[in-house]
């Protein structure tokens, strides 16, 4: 079983000594079954050291499952965590434009459904060792007492276990299928969240979304969970039955096809409805466990797949110093992608572009014009499909990626803002000063690292991004539409006062930008009309002299 091998892989050492203790647990159950019998057949007087074999089979049996069932959950949530990690850091490597392709709601499922159902079944594992030892215990007494009646129980036992995976089969098939459209609910989730305003402000919209998207789909998916179950529960109530069935056929049908002692007899009775418990444990348990195989398998599919394409990490020491550039160019730069809703592919480039420190570029276009994307570019968050990334003379190779990445601070139009400062060291001295400057210190303050509250209007929260991308001081900087959503008085501070100390700091700044009445703030104005740069002179927009 695969979630066994992955427990095994997190910790060898204690996995083998957490098997050892349940298999020591079963053996000691084995035992104080053989005990029982031999006492109740009058085989062993019920004495002071039975008594004392009793209480000390008893207290090993418990000593021997705690220690089974601490190791393997300290073992499980070792896993689980190096699991979440992983899945994180494949996440974070794997290139934006997969990302994007294979849509956040994949993503949230692999992180949140997927996860989930692996931590439940993974819970469940040290009862299956546990259980398994145990059985295992008493099949070995079983051997030492009647080999006929072992015989008898092995085929009874076969019969159960062919016919239990006969009619949980299809349980697995509907898990894995159930599993495919828990992709599209969650999908169908962050629709709900996202367009939460438009659904309000039109009844039928909300009405037929709620119908005939997010219910069809949900329905889909009760479905095959109420059959995976339903058949989960077939196949443990028969179970149940084949113990009785055993029993019958020890206490009825046996004796009359081959001679068998009263002892061995009492003892496959005891030994049977010691296996009650332990087995049925393990049926119950299925459920849960085969759900858990199937979030397992997704999540290594997920990681395969990132892995495949992920973004090589080199050199992560040279990233604590201040990354510097002089000159940043793209030369013959292209990228093509097909937009949402359009079977058309567009392509942005060739582009051909430089930057330099102490530079104020504003790029302006049309709506779909590609500007959000060369900024991704430019960025190192999309890779050039022809053409190449040059900084200060040199091609930007994709082991290379995550150091030029480090010369940017951006803010985009879709940005995220963290309730806390990350990766900006200690010195917070500064924040009080920008929130004042920018109006939120009534509204905002600085808790250790964290900030008080990121509920904000839209333009609040890009005025507390700003501040944490100052506070990040990398040597260029980028933002995307950030004055959209402010008011003319906070815009007036971002074009005549904000860039411009960026400027005289030394940074080379790029805005995406359509307020025109700023275009004068601007070195230089670049017009991008349906993926390609118009030259300077020809650009729409005047250009502005340094």
């Amino acid at each position: 079983m695969k979630l066994l091998a992955l427990l095994f892989q997190a910790s060898r050492g204690r996995f083998v000594f957490a098997v050892l203790c349940g298999l020591l647990s079963g053996a000691c159950g084995a035992g104080l079954v053989a005990l029982i019998n031999q006492v109740l057949s009058r085989q062993l007087p019920s004495g002071t050291a039975q008594l004392g074999l009793f209480g000390g089979l008893v207290l090993v049996a418990l000593v021997s499952r705690i220690l089974a069932q601490v190791f393997v959950s300290q073992i499980n949530q070792d896993a689980l965590f190096e699991m979440r990690l992983k899945t994180s850091e494949r996440i974070v490597a794997a290139p934006l434009r997969q990302l994007e392709e294979s849509g956040a709601h994949r993503l949230l499922a692999a992180l949140t459904e997927d996860l989930f159902h692996l931590s439940n079944a993974m819970a469940m594992l040290p009862r299956l060792v546990i259980n398994a030892s145990t059985v295992l215990g008493c099949l070995v007494y079983m051997v030492w007492l009647s080999e006929v009646l072992l015989l008898a129980l092995v085929l009874c036992l076969a019969l159960g276990i062919a016919t239990y995976r006969l009619s949980t089969s299809r349980a697995l098939r509907d898990y894995r299928t159930a599993r495919e459209e828990q992709d599209e609910l969650i999908r169908h989730f962050r629709g709900l969240t996202d367009g939460i305003k438009e659904l309000k402000l039109h009844s039928r919209r909300k009405d037929d979304f709620l119908a005939r998207v997010v219910a069809t789909t949900a329905e889909r998916v009760r479905h095959l969970q109420k059959r995976a179950a339903t058949a989960f529960a077939i196949g443990s109530s028969w179970g149940m039955f084949l113990f009785f069935a055993v029993i019958g056929v020890l206490l009825f049908l046996l004796p009359r096809l081959a001679p068998v002692s009263d002892a061995a007899m009492v003892g496959y009775t005891l030994a049977v409805l010691y296996l009650q418990q332990p087995l049925m444990g393990l049926m119950e348990g299925m459920p849960m466990i085969s759900r858990g195989q199937v979030s397992f398998i997704k999540l290594q599919e997920l990681g395969l797949s990132l892995e495949a394409s992920s973004e090589s990490v080199h050199g992560r020491a040279s990233l604590e110093s201040r990354p510097r550039f002089s000159r940043l160019e793209l030369a013959g730069v292209t990228h093509s992608y097909r937009r949402e809703h359009d079977d058309k592919t567009f392509t942005l480039g060739p582009i051909d572009l430089v930057l330099q420190p102490g530079e104020l570029l504003f790029l302006v276009g049309g709506n779909g014009s590609g500007k959000t994307t060369l900024a991704k570019l430019l960025t190192g968050l999309y890779v050039p499909q022809h053409g190449q990334v040059l900084l200060d003379g040199r091609p930007v190779t994709t082991q290379e990626l995550e150091q030029y990445r480090q010369h940017f601070s951006a803010v985009f139009s879709d940005f995220h803002l963290f309730d806390r400062l990350l990766g900006v060291g200690s010195d917070f001295s500064q924040v009080r000063p920008y929130l004042e400057r920018l109006q939120l210190e009534h509204k905002v303050r600085l808790e250790g690292d964290a900030f008080s509250t990121t509920e904000l209007s839209q333009g609040q929260r890009k005025r507390l991004a700003l501040v944490a991308a100052f506070l990040e001081d990398r040597p260029i900087y980028l933002f995307d539409e950030w004055a959209a959503d402010q008011d003319p008085s906070f815009k007036e501070v971002f074009y005549r006062e904000l860039l411009p100390e960026l400027k005289r700091r030394g940074k080379a700044v790029v805005v995406i930008s359509h307020d025109d009445r700023y275009f004068d703030v601007a070195d230089r104005l670049l017009h991008l009309e349906s993926g390609r740069l118009l030259p300077e002179g020809t650009s729409p927009v005047r250009r502005v002299a340094s």
